[in-house]
């Protein structure tokens, strides 16, 4: 099995699972997710916050595998008030072409509303070169989103790779290009077998 992992010591990303064994499982995760957000924030963070933003992460995982299909899934949280925004991780055998199959996964010639599709190169260490786009969209009830995905063909794994994150506030997006970059930087694929 290959996974997706990272060695970044920043408390603003967090792993989760698109499924989980139990309810358990998940509250037990969200409890440990909210001590390691707060403690990195507050000095002592008080039971009433802990468990705010506890039921707060537990609400959202409960519903994340609802929101897109994936293999992997980090939740974004720069700040203990924040909604999460989930960063999905898709992994497909190599195939085909390989710069059709990048553009293909980054999106580069999908429909945009605002501008064409911004498409880069974005190479990391660990993944190579590959691709990095912008695609602002609008949902059916008029609601300005922004796609940023990012996608890479790592042969040493034999595995075509997209990582990619939905924001519904643009400005919010773009004040947090650069970590989201760095998060990315970090990344490499695994062979668990």
């Amino acid at each position: 099995m290959k996974l997706v992992e990272t060695d970044s010591e920043t408390l603003q990303w967090f792993p989760t699972h698109m499924r989980w064994n139990s309810d358990n499982e998940r509250e037990e995760w969200a409890e440990l997710c909210a001590l390691a957000l707060l403690s990195a924030h507050e000095k002592r963070p008080k039971q009433r916050r802990i468990k705010a933003v506890r039921q707060q992460l537990d609400s959202f995982a409960e519903v994340l595998s609802e929101l897109a299909p994936a293999d992997q899934t980090f939740l974004f949280i720069p700040l203990p008030d924040d909604v999460p925004v989930p960063a999905f991780i898709l992994m497909a055998e190599c195939e085909g072409d390989r710069e059709s199959t990048l553009r293909q996964i980054v999106q580069a010639d999908a429909e945009s509303v605002v501008r064409s599709v911004e498409v880069e190169p974005f190479a990391t260490e660990r993944l190579g070169e590959g691709l990095r786009s912008t695609r602002y969209w609008s949902t059916p009830d008029g609601q300005l989103m922004v796609t940023v995905r990012y996608g890479w063909r790592v042969e040493a794994s034999g595995v075509d790779l997209c990582f990619y994150m939905v924001w519904d506030d643009p400005g919010r997006m773009a004040a947090y290009t650069d970590i989201v970059d760095e998060f990315t930087r970090s990344l490499w694929v695994s062979n668990t077998e």
